[in-house]
């Protein structure tokens, strides 16, 4: 037996790195970011501070959808 999906996921960009992500046949909308120590490294890298709130990274949506 084989199994074939194509995921339909449309992103739009806001400002900084905050992005959000709809999944087709789902409602809602993700939130994609950075936080916490991802935050400082890219602050401290860039040399400039990211204003406005925090959002899960990309990174712990990946962990997320394998931990389970």
């Amino acid at each position: 037996m084989s199994v074939v999906h194509t995921s339909r996921i449309e992103i739009t960009r806001h400002q900084g790195p905050h992005r959000t992500a709809r999944i087709e046949g789902f409602d809602g909308v993700l939130d994609f970011g950075i936080h916490g120590g991802i935050r400082d490294f890219y602050a401290q890298k860039y040399g400039r501070e990211f204003d406005g709130p925090e959002y899960p990274a990309t990174l712990d949506h990946m962990i997320a959808g394998v931990a389970g």
